[in-house]
């Protein structure tokens, strides 16, 4: 399957169907601020670290637009993934289903990284998948306090 420079832009796209068909027009419009910052601005910024400073990271072909071998359209991806994370997160406010949300979003960075290591689209030195969940995880314990932070989740409490 020849995935080579397509990956990103495929990632993308389901990334935005998924929160086109999940998340309410005047939802995302409430939660592009956090998509751009904690989705794509955040993406860069790791990316950038792993990558380019850490080493812990190389992307290979995975993307048809790059600067300094950081995938734009995989990065971009981030943003519909987090608008979709904070409204589930905003939308089902027992302790359980937030947790459940906080947990499945790593769990499907994992799935995606196995993906594009699997294609040679990805490697990895000195890094694994746990870590990779484990960095997601942090992440969006970060985003969910955040949202819960700016009283989106101010009933989470209630429930």
């Amino acid at each position: 399957m020849g995935l080579e420079n397509l990956a990103g832009g495929l990632i993308l796209l389901l990334s935005l169907f998924f929160m086109f068909l999940v998340v309410p027009e005047q939802n995302i419009k409430e939660f592009f601020s956090i998509g751009l910052v904690g989705g794509l601005v955040l993406a860069l910024i790791l990316v950038y670290l792993m990558q380019n400073m850490f080493g812990f990271w190389n992307f290979n072909n995975v993307d048809i637009l790059t600067i300094n071998d950081i995938p734009l359209l995989l990065s971009t991806a981030w943003f519909a993934t987090v608008i979709t994370f904070s409204y589930l997160l905003v939308k089902f406010k027992t302790i359980s289903a937030v947790l459940s949300i906080i947990i499945a979003f790593p769990l499907a960075a994992v799935v995606v990284h196995y993906f594009l290591i699997n294609y040679d689209l990805l490697s990895y030195r000195n890094w694994n998948l746990l870590y990779t969940f484990l960095v997601s995880l942090i992440i969006h314990f970060g985003i969910a306090y955040y949202v819960y932070r700016t009283n989106q989740l101010s009933s989470l409490n209630e429930s």
